[in-house]
């Protein structure tokens, strides 16, 4: 067993994981789901590449040792590259920006109707079917199921308006 730098690494992952466990543990329940169902499969993960890394085991490497989204790129042009990136931020902040400003409960659907019928360029009936799945899947679990509260957005406060 060599102390390493990586080993050093994931003892300090696995020690944040398990505080991170550790404190939410008196929380109430709803509140302390999170921390645990992404705290405690962390923990064991930590654990296991502690162990790993401990005993000098090492990652596969690629053939030519780069990482795979680098070969992706190699064989495009910048150009194209730098738009893909900008149209991939341009839905990223649009989505939180909907988020905030109607609230998750209309942002949601909304986005993926958008991306499904703008960027994807799907059919109505296709885009219409799942953004009714999301909406439903985000309602049954969030909503129905986990009974979180979700905060309106911002616009439905200015106006004064309380429907969620």
């Amino acid at each position: 067993m060599k102390l390493t730098g990586p080993a050093i690494f994931s003892i300090c992952a696995l020690i944040f994981f398990a505080v991170f466990v550790y404190l939410a543990q008196d929380w109430r329940p709803q509140a302390r789901l999170y921390p645990w169902a992404i705290g405690i499969p962390m923990v064991v993960l930590a654990v296991v590449q502690v162990i790993l890394d401990l005993r000098g085991v090492k990652a596969k490497k690629t053939s030519d040792g780069a990482p795979v989204d680098f070969q992706f790129a190699e064989g495009t042009d910048p150009q194209v590259a730098k738009k893909r990136a900008i149209e991939m931020f341009g839905w990223f902040f649009g989505f939180l920006f909907l988020v905030w400003f109607l609230g998750f409960f209309i942002g949601i659907p909304l986005v993926v109707f958008l991306y499904l019928k703008v960027q994807s360029g799907e059919s109505w009936p296709l885009s219409i079917g799942l953004t009714l799945c999301a909406l439903l899947f985000f309602w049954g679990l969030f909503v129905n199921l986990l009974t979180l509260p979700f905060p309106q957005g911002v616009l439905f406060t200015w106006l004064g308006m309380d429907w969620v």
